[in-house]
C-alpha cells in the first residue's frame, strides 16, 4: 500500500504505514518536514524539499512527481494529505 503523507494527518498515517508490512511512504508538501521511524521505503517530493529548505535525512529518497505517478499506478492508495 503506498501511504501519502502531510502533516496534519501524520501521526495517524504513520500509524497506519506502521501496521502494514507492504508499506511504501511519500511524503508530499509540509510532510517533507517530517523524519518517520518506519521500517518502510520513504519518499519526499524534491520541490516539496526544495520549496520549504529542508535536508532529508538518508533514509528518505528524494523523488519528482512523474516517479510519484509511477508509484500511484503500482499501489493501492491511502491518503493522509
Amino acid at each position: 500500500m503506498l501511504y501519502l503523507i502531510d502533516t496534519p494527518l501524520a501521526s495517524i498515517g504513520e500509524r497506519a504505514a506502521r501496521a502494514d508490512d507492504s508499506a511504501v511512504v511519500v511524503l508530499i508538501q509540509d510532510g517533507v518536514e517530517l523524519s518517520p521511524d518506519l521500517d518502510a521505503p520513504l519518499y519526499a517530493i524534491e520541490s516539496d524539499v526544495r520549496a520549504r529548505g529542508v535536508t532529508l535525512g538518508a533514509e528518505i529518497t528524494p523523488i519528482a512527481y512523474d516517479q510519484l505517478l509511477d508509484l500511484l499506478e503500482s499501489h493501492e492508495v491511502r491518503s493522509f494529505v
